[in-house]
Parts: structure tokens; C-alpha cells; sequence
């Protein structure tokens, strides 16, 4: 057991490298391209991109009317043809997981 634990120690330590750069390299040298890129902050850049817009963007569309729902009566869902397929398949799993179960059971003669 031991020889296998020395065995992968080089492949631990890799692999703790790589998600140790993973998680740490990224944020550090983030920090000067953030700093060259964003001259501005953040609430002016969407300032500017906004009074850029033309007003006719900005306006409010008009809401959807709701589609009318269908005048039949709805039934409920265990006595149309799917939910009876779906009670049928039901019983049937639970009726196999008990027999499987059943005959999973260890019989030893200590007992």
C-alpha cells in the first residue's frame, strides 16, 4: 500500500501546481491589463453607451397579450393516456426494485 502512495506523490504535486497557477495566476496578472484597458469606470462607460443610444431604442415595447387558454376542460393528469402510462411504469419499477430486493437478501448458514 505504501508503494503506492510514494508512487503518486509526483502526480499530487502536479497536480496541485496546476490548480494552484489555476486560481492565482490569473488574478495577478490581471490587475495591469485591467488598469491599461478600463480608462474609465464602470458607471461612466454606461452612461456614455446610453446617451449614445438613439431614443427610439430606449423606448418601451409594448407588452404581449397573454395567448387565450383552450375552452376544454382539463382532466387531471392521471386519467389522460400519459399519466396512466406513467402510474403503469410506476408500479411496475416498484414491483421489480421489491423482488430484486428479495432475492439480494444473503441466507448464511450461521443464522
Amino acid at each position: 500500500m505504501t508503494r503506492y502512495l510514494k508512487q503518486a506523490r509526483l502526480p499530487a504535486g502536479i497536480l496541485a501546481l496546476v490548480v494552484g497557477l489555476t486560481f492565482v495566476a490569473p488574478p495577478a496578472f490581471a490587475g495591469e491589463a485591467l488598469a491599461a484597458t478600463h480608462s474609465q469606470p464602470l458607471a461612466a462607460s454606461a452612461a456614455a453607451k446610453v446617451n449614445a443610444m438613439p431614443a427610439a431604442a430606449l423606448a418601451q415595447a409594448p407588452q404581449a397579450k397573454p395567448a387565450t387558454a383552450p375552452a376544454e376542460t382539463s382532466k387531471p393528469f392521471f386519467k389522460t393516456g400519459k399519466g396512466a402510462a406513467v402510474a403503469v411504469l410506476l408500479a411496475a419499477s416498484l414491483a421489480m426494485t421489491f423482488v430484486a430486493f428479495s432475492k439480494d437478501r444473503v441466507k448464511s448458514p450461521a443464522k
